[in-house]
Order: structure tokens, then sequence, then C-alpha cells
């Protein structure tokens, strides 16, 4: 038996699942990933304004039932399918939020999503490992993806007040109009598409041109709709950026066109909080220096860090502590806030300055490093990246770029950290393991 991501000798042994078994259970876990368990959220209900540091009910069962799908998966593959995965970025990440969690100011909202947390790996992986070849895991996702998009078109027909933004609304009327499908926001909604996008070219690159250009073009004419300037913007440079990665085979000049990018945007934006210097150019230059109001909530958030800057406040406390448990007046931008609106920040907030440096080392250095051991082992001669491989790094950087401007790390129910995760692992794997186009039959 081979698998598309990641073999294994163990899995060998095992008795062998047929492919309507493993295409069925990789769409389940990606569906409810990627719909959730509460889609076309009433945004009109004050319940739905309110805290949900509890946790949703439906929600909790649903990932009961993926933990425990998962954990039957895993033990089927055995442990050699998933010794990839034992390096010291992804161990020491997960020891440090461990840490994080132990030291948290609410350990039981801590303890809760780090349970979500590992759940959501379980997930990840055995999307990963199921798969028999690189074909059918094209096949079950974006299968996945043309559901979730059909879904989000029937929505505006039949429930328009639920698949996008109204004047209605209590949090943020604003966006009225926006579209937002099954997603709670039109961020939400914009980022998914983005990454959309990116599937939708991969699904047509393996064979299924007619199917993966109409994910391309839904997933483009909706993005467009949710008047997400985030998404706008990133997809067509990653798009981009990627193209350009393929023209030099030097590790040098990936890392200048993958890593150059990401760094000016953190600079341009993060900066500008961090240095007047820095935040005179920013007002020079753009129309909007506080991106759409977010440096007043990283100028809040860079002072609290620096008042628990190892240990951090807890994974996933600071919010529901600081807002909701603290009972702020939801008057200004920071007080409506429920997260930093930049993934790096958040992730010093909850986990320190440490959790934050293993955070770009497992998620940021050492998929590049996969990456260039992917292409070694394909040979010098050849500066293509195969469409799985490319697939990967699409999706990490996208997810990387977004996170700029979004809390997007170790949000267990968040599709789009799902996705990363997808893409990080899928390059470790790739890195680790051999790989398999289309499997022998």
């Amino acid at each position: 038996m081979t698998t598309g991501i990641a073999t294994g000798s163990g899995a060998a042994l095992r008795r062998d699942l047929p492919d309507a078994a493993r295409i069925g259970i990789m769409g389940a876990i990606l569906l409810f990933v990627l719909i959730g368990a509460d889609p076309f959220l009433d945004g009109t209900a004050a319940e739905n304004a309110a805290s949900r540091a509890g946790g949703n009910v439906v929600n909790q069962v649903l990932f009961l039932g993926m933990g425990a799908v998962s954990l039957a998966v895993l033990a089927w593959r055995g442990r050699a399918a998933l010794r990839p995965l034992a390096t010291l970025p992804i161990l020491a990440m997960l020891g440090w939020i461990c840490v994080s969690t132990a030291f948290s100011i609410e350990p039981a909202v801590s303890a809760r999503r780090l349970i979500s947390l590992f759940i959501l790996f379980g997930g990840v992986v055995s999307v990963l490992v199921l798969a028999r070849d690189a074909r059918q895991f094209a096949q079950a996702l974006g299968g996945s993806v043309l559901v979730v998009l059909v879904l989000c078109y029937l929505g505006l027909v039949l429930v328009p007040e639920r698949a996008m933004h109204t004047a209605l609304d209590l949090i943020e009327p604003e966006h009225a109009g926006s579209w937002r499908g099954v997603y709670a926001h039109k961020n939400g909604a914009g980022a998914a598409m983005g990454m959309f996008i990116i599937i939708g070219l991969f699904w047509a690159g393996m064979g299924q041109r007619l199917l993966g250009w109409a994910v391309v073009v839904l997933a483009g004419v909706f993005l467009a709709f949710t008047n997400s300037k985030t998404s706008l913007a990133m997809t067509p440079a990653v798009l981009g950026l990627t193209w350009a990665c393929t023209l030099f085979p030097s590790r040098h000049w990936h890392r200048l066109v993958l890593l150059g990018p990401l760094a000016l945007l953190l600079v341009a934006t993060v900066g500008s909080v961090l240095s007047p210097t820095i935040a005179s150019v920013i007002a020079s230059l753009a129309t909007d220096p506080t991106y759409t109001g977010r440096t007043e909530i990283w100028a809040f958030a860079v002072d609290n860090i620096v008042k628990k800057p190892i240990t951090g406040f807890g994974y996933g406390a600071f919010w529901e502590s600081v807002y909701y448990g603290g009972g702020a007046d939801a008057t200004t931008w920071v007080n409506r806030a429920t997260d930093a609106h930049d993934g790096y920040l958040n992730t010093a907030l909850e986990s320190g300055l440490p959790g934050l440096a293993f955070t770009v080392w497992w998620l940021v250095l050492a998929p590049l490093a996969d990456l260039e051991t992917r292409l070694r082992a394909r040979g010098n001669g050849t500066r293509g990246i195969d469409p799985l491989a490319m697939l990967f790094l699409r999706m990490w950087l996208f997810t990387l770029m977004v996170a700029v401007f979004e809390s997007v790390f170790y949000q267990a129910t968040n599709a789009l950290f799902f996705l990363l995760a997808v893409g990080v692992l899928g390059l470790r794997f790739s890195a680790g393991a051999r790989v398999i186009g289309i499997a022998p039959r």
C-alpha cells in the first residue's frame, strides 16, 4: 500500500483501505473544517456577538468525532508514517505551547483550546497520510472545496441575510453588502476564497482542468465581493511570488523571493508601531497608515507583550480575560477586538517571545528548508516545482502573509490555519518521505 504524501513500512503490514473509504474520510474532515459547526451565522443575534469561550456544543462533539477518526487513522498508518514529523522545530513548538498553557491566566480556557489544537493537527496528518496518491489527494481536496463554494453561493440565494453582512449586524454593520458565505466574517471568507483559488489551480494541474478552473472562477468572483482587501492583495501577490520562485534553482533566490516580501510587510505594518521613523515613512506613502485602525490594536498588543514576555498570558487566554472576562467598555476599536489582528503579535501575547521564536522556526524557516530538500531530491537539472509541492508552498506563503493582518496561528477552529498546517506538514512529508504521483494499482 502506498500513499501520495507519506510512505511507511509499518502501514504495508496493515490491511488496505478502499479508495471510497479514503476519500470519504478525507472529505468528511475537510468539510467539517472548511464549513464549521455553525455556518451562515446570524449577525443580528446577540449571542453571536458575545464571547464564545465556553465553546459550541455541536462543534465540540464534531471535534471529538474528528479526533476519534484521526486517532484510528494514525494507529492504522503506524509510527513509521509519522516519523518525518518528529523534528526539533515541531516538537519545540508543541512543547512551548504546553508550557504557555501551564502558566496561563485562564488555565481552563487554554487547556480546552490545547486539546482542540492537538485534534486539529491529528486531522491534518490524517488527510495527508490517507491519500493513495497525489491525484487522489487532489480529488478529495478539490471536491471538498467545490462543495463549500456551492454552499456559499446557495446561501446568497436562499438566505442572503446570513450569507452576507447587513446593516442590522450587531458587530461591524459598516460591512453591509460584503459577501461572507458560510463564514462569520468577510475577512475569513476572503482568506478562504484566496486559498480556494490556490487549490483550484492545483486541481487543474493534476488533470481535472474543467473542475479546477471552475473552482478558480467561482472563488475569484466570490473573493471580489467579500471586499476583503488583505486577501484581494495577497492572492495575486502569492501567485506571482511562487511563480518567480521557479525562475532560478538557487536557494538564496528562493529565500529572497519568498521571505523578502514577508519581512518588508512586517516592517511596514508592525514596524510602524515600533518605530516612529517607519511610521512617518508609511504615513507619507500610504492612504491609510493605520491599516483600517489596526495600528491602535497592534500598539495595545505590544504594550501587553512587554508585561509577560516569557510565557505570555496563556494559549488562547489573553482576549477572553482582558476584554470579555475583564468587562471592558466596548466603545473603542481595541475593546471591540477579539484578537490582535496579527498572527505574530497574537502568538507573542499568548506564548511569549519564545513562543514567537519557535513559531517562526517551524512555520517560516523549516518549511522553506523542506522545500529545498524536496527540490534537491528531484535533481538539480530542473527548475520546476511539482504541482503538489507548489500547492503546499502557496498555502504556506499565502497564510504567512495574511497573518500579518489577521490572527491565524493556532486557531483550532480556523480553516485557514488548518490549511496552513496542511501546507507546512505536507512540505515536511515531501522532504522526509517518498511521495507518489500516481500509485500503482
